[in-house]
């Protein structure tokens, strides 16, 4: 099936050569040129998200105290054990999108998020022991990895070519941190009420009767559904044709391509530098004159900001012709390490700190698979951006903070960390400044993928 009628200003991504739309009202009234298939799939997405493990995660603050209360474990071993599979689960993207490259999204959806749903469940059911907890903790993240976040970036890209940024912001990023803000409250009151043993079975149930009916009454992908006459999904049961190999370049030449290791520099630092102050924020504004609640307050702010910084980055990612338009951003971050040394016991210095590194948090999570679209097409979009999200998971957000943390304990305090982080806040300015070009849209006859004029210049001009 081709694509939705384009509207004659746009271009898809990675289309650089074509005029890009006159005004922000033209962009986002050629929405209305997507078929009602494509907004059935963009409700799957936002159902799936509401509940997939990003938003989930917020539940894990209310859920160590009753739980190592209940089995007489310790705080800190409770929280390791929660936080192995947060780690450890986005790996199993790289396997989750060639299943959806192959396969295609529905295949992938339907059936992971019902076992995503019983996995979850099954938690309530668990006795004393770590190493089991730890296991199902991580069997059920990774299925709901695998069913949601490895599926609904490859839908939005397909079914809103014109609007990708669009897209990843408001139907993926803004759902997921919208989520976890106000399933934080619902699972403490859950949790206050039932135990912690219930919520996991509310949850579970959730899943089976809210995301599990969405994928698999609505989630369908361009390829593998053909829109007929009135632009409707074809009845259950009819055949459908083989997932189709989209074009764009094979997995192995994208992560052997400069553009992609440019990429995953420039996002994984971006990304850890913000969440080195994020997640360390009560130490290091503690001991600068602010209080407990007072930090919390400018947790809140940065996350606010970074559903902003999620929606801004889409805009203006669909509105460029260069991967240049993250710029703006990574100035937002050095500036916001550079106001983190003026927070010395003001609130509003605090706020308007945490709300630039929002902002860049937000941006950096819908310009990495913008970027991935951009440089390298459909043909394995589901693997790039599943390995690409898992290093940013691991090293920028999970590696990060704490070696963070630890040269702060060994100087004896955050200046010359800050220091250390500030410095790599001008690392990414300066990358995000020689970000390899789009690629042309010219095709090659053999591969039927997208080839740069220069074949060089696609992904080693740096």
């Amino acid at each position: 099936m081709s694509p939705p009628p384009s509207h004659p200003e746009f271009a898809l991504p990675g289309q650089p050569d074509a005029p890009s739309p006159a005004t922000l009202r033209e962009s986002l009234s050629a929405l209305r040129g997507y078929p009602a298939p494509a907004w059935k799939a963009a409700i799957a997405c936002v159902l799936a998200m509401v509940l997939s493990p990003p938003a989930l995660v917020t539940t894990v603050t209310f859920l160590v105290a009753p739980v190592a209360k209940d089995f007489s474990w310790s705080p800190t071993e409770t929280l390791s054990i929660f936080n192995i599979p947060t780690v450890a689960a986005p790996f199993v993207l790289p396997l989750a999108g060639r299943l959806v490259d192959r396969w295609g999204a529905r295949a992938v959806a339907v059936p992971g998020t019902a076992l995503y749903a019983v996995a979850t469940a099954a938690v309530a059911l668990v006795g004393a022991n770590g190493v089991e907890l730890t296991v199902l903790l991580l069997v059920s993240t990774a299925l709901g990895y695998t069913s949601i976040l490895g599926v609904v970036y490859k839908v939005v890209s397909e079914w809103f070519p014109h609007h990708r940024g669009l897209g990843y912001s408001l139907l993926i990023g803004a759902t997921s941190s919208l989520a976890g803000a106000a399933l934080s409250p619902l699972s403490q009151l859950s949790i206050d009420h039932f135990g912690w043993r219930t919520t996991y079975l509310l949850i579970g149930g959730c899943i089976l009767l809210i995301a599990f009916p969405a994928q698999y009454f609505l989630m369908y992908e361009p390829t593998s559904a053909p829109l007929d006459r009135e632009n409707v999904v074809p009845p259950k049961g009819k055949g459908l044709p083989a997932h189709k190999e989209l074009p764009g370049l094979p997995l192995g030449r994208a992560l052997r391509s400069r553009a992609w290791w440019y990429m995953v520099l420039v996002l994984t630092v971006a990304a850890g530098v913000a969440m080195s102050v994020r997640l360390n924020a009560v130490s290091l504004f503690g001991g600068r004159g602010y209080s407990a609640t007072e930090v919390s307050l400018s947790v809140s702010v940065m996350l606010v900001a970074s559903v902003a910084g999620q929606i801004l980055a889409g805009v203006v990612l669909d509105r460029s012709r260069t991967p240049r338009a993250f710029v703006p951003f990574t100035v937002c971050l050095v500036l916001g390490m550079v106001m983190v040394f003026a927070a010395t016991g003001d609130m509003w210095a605090l706020f308007l700190t945490m709300a630039l590194l929002g902002v860049v948090t937000g941006a950096e999570s819908t310009t990495g698979p913008f970027l991935v679209g951009c440089y390298f097409g459909m043909r394995a979009f589901a693997q790039i951006q599943g390995i690409t999200l898992g290093i940013v998971s691991l090293v920028g957000i999970g590696l990060f903070p704490v070696l963070a943390q630890g040269a702060a304990e060994r100087t004896g305090g955050y200046t010359a960390t800050l220091i250390a982080l500030t410095a790599g806040g001008l690392i990414v300015l300066v990358l995000s400044l020689f970000l390899p070009r789009y690629p042309s849209t010219a095709k090659s006859p053999d591969a039927d993928e997208p080839v740069p004029s220069h074949a060089d210049d696609r992904t080693a001009n740096l």
